[in-house]
């Protein structure tokens, strides 16, 4: 495996994990960790089971989530070993207190310092803090038409079933 086929392995790490939380996806957000794992994550510290169920409880009133990972450096510090660093823009929106009704969008602008590492082959997240730069919240009503494809928090999303049966 070349330099540039480990820098595609560890973003697509970064993003299956944005993909994960957006999602809800719990499995997919844990599989993005090594077990032993720790993740400096705001309010919480821990390990990736300890995460996913610090996720569960802080997402459980959001509708909508949506995370982009961009400016990825990657420095290799050993052939199974790196040090990432992500930048993360974050839109979460808490769901509506009743029809039609304004809802809260916080924006959070944060960076993934992570430790990288391969094991059997595979890499993953050994460490991360989350390092956060702003985070504010602003009042939107969605007026999004309700005839176009929405997306959903869970498996139902069309990420994971458009084109499913259909021969894809």
């Amino acid at each position: 495996m070349s330099r540039a086929d480990d820098r595609f392995a560890i973003q697509d790490v970064l993003f299956r994990y944005a993909r994960a939380v957006d999602r809800l996806d719990h499995d997919a957000i844990a599989a993005c960790y090594f077990d032993d794992a720790v993740d400096v994550h705001g309010a919480y510290t821990g390990d990736a089971a300890g995460l996913v169920e610090d996720i569960r409880t802080r997402h459980r009133t959001i509708d909508s989530s949506q995370h982009f990972i961009t400016n990825v450096l990657v420095d290799f510090t050993g052939d199974d070993s790196a040090h990432v660093e992500s930048y993360c823009l974050c839109y979460l929106r808490q769901a509506p207190t009743g029809p039609g009704a304004p809802q809260d969008l916080a924006i959070i602008r944060c960076r993934y310092v992570d430790r990288f590492e391969r094991r059997a082959g595979t890499w993953g997240i050994a460490d991360r803090v989350v390092v956060f730069d702003e985070s504010r919240t602003v009042h939107v009503t969605d007026t999004l038409d309700p005839t176009w494809v929405a997306s959903h928090r869970d498996a139902s999303d069309p990420v994971y079933t458009w084109g499913v049966g259909a021969g894809a």
